[in-house]
């Protein structure tokens, strides 16, 4: 049984399910209702009707509302709240779930106990990242179940799950940095491949760049937008998000080298949409097809570990290429705060707690410096 939820007016919003076919004439029934006040409580009429509809209790989940019928109704009514790449994600996860002989199991009647038996399912056949990703999902849609008031309590919380993993990060020397580019300079996704050594960006953030978002000649580009994997969207959707914080939206500075590089490609790229004329199709940005089309991440990814085997430099997601930019910047004394600023993140804190202890050079100055600082200061007191 479906239910959906549509704003209607500032503080008014449209509540419908559907109910089962007319037994007699096999016609599609529906159920509205006005709710005025905050998306909240239009979510909490939905609830209500859809117990009712299922001939339950208010307050306590119907017994025929199974897991996974419940997990369908969730993502309806949060996807309007949501980005679409996270709710694309979601689905991903609730599929999985549904895939599991917990989504038969009554909503009303789901233990922590039975959280746990699939989660050590999952944890057989995968990496711990993703047992916390299902996990994750679940939890947040039965917390929602509580606040609609299907459930007294959420089953999942209190259920043991694998402990994030502290991956040591995977960075390239100057040395392999710069092997790898001169490797890759044959490849259409060559200014890709340098700008993220050198701004530090995410895939997301260079896929999502556009022309608008360059100057050339002042030297700098601002990160405006990203583009969701379109892996995960759906075949031929194209969906441009904002950035998730404040900080990620910022203006870098760019290197003489680096804006060669771009000027050099934004003639190339000229000359090949003048060559396909009306076939071409204009989203501005800076990385596209042959078609003027957004690149898929996995493409990039793919080409990445191609030119990376072949160049015989240390294997390296590309994600790496941001922690190889921050790393190298940090070695050669730029301060933390530059570097935060140019990465995008919300305090430098963040920068710190990531990148300290891959800087076991600067540890050895700051030891030399103390050093330096208290012999003089011993020999002094000895004069």
């Amino acid at each position: 049984m479906r239910g959906s939820i549509r704003r209607r007016g500032k503080n008014s919003w449209e509540v419908v399910i559907e109910l089962p076919r007319d037994p007699e004439t096999g016609k599609r029934r529906r159920k509205w209702v006005t709710v005025q006040g905050t998306r909240k409580a239009a979510e909490a009429e939905l609830a209500r009707l859809l117990v009712e509809a299922h001939g339950g209790a208010v307050g306590k989940a119907p017994a025929r509302l199974t897991l996974g019928d419940y997990l369908d109704r969730w993502i309806e009514a949060v996807e309007p709240e949501l980005k679409p790449s996270t709710v694309a994600t979601y689905r991903v996860k609730v599929k999985k779930w549904k895939q599991t002989p917990l989504a038969e199991v009554p909503l009303a009647k789901l233990t922590p106990a039975d959280v746990q038996r699939a989660l050590a399912g999952f944890f057989r056949e995968s990496a711990p990242k993703t047992v916390r990703e299902m996990y994750n999902v679940l939890r947040a849609a039965l917390r929602r179940a509580v606040e609609w008031g299907l459930l007294a309590k959420n089953p999942a919380e209190g259920v043991k799950v694998p402990r994030k993993e502290t991956r040591e990060l995977q960075v390239w020397t100057e040395e392999e940095a710069t092997r790898f580019l001169e490797v890759a300079k044959k490849s259409g996704y060559y200014p890709v491949f340098v700008l993220a050594l050198t701004t530090g960006m995410r895939l997301g953030e260079l896929l999502g760049l556009k022309w608008e978002d360059v100057d050339l000649d002042a030297g700098y580009l601002q990160v405006k937008r990203t583009l969701a994997d379109k892996s995960a969207m759906g075949k031929g959707r194209v969906v441009f998000q904002t950035p998730k914080t404040r900080a990620a939206r910022r203006k870098i500075p760019l290197d003489p080298a680096t804006v060669e590089v771009l000027r050099k490609h934004k003639k190339k790229q000229a000359e090949a949409r003048l060559k396909k004329g009306p076939e071409w199709q204009d989203y501005d940005l800076v990385f596209c097809t042959s078609q003027g089309t957004p690149f898929y991440h996995s493409d990039v990814r793919k080409a990445f570990n191609r030119l990376v085997k072949k160049a015989g430099v240390k294997p390296i997601r590309f994600h790496d290429l941001r922690h190889t930019h921050a790393t190298l910047l940090l070695r050669k004394g730029i301060h933390p705060k530059v570097v935060a600023e140019r990465l995008g993140h919300s305090s430098v804190s963040i920068t710190l707690d990531t990148y300290s202890h891959v800087l076991p050079d600067t540890q050895r100055e700051a030891v030399r410096v103390l050093e330096e600082l208290f012999r003089t200061k011993g020999s002094g007191n000895r004069r």
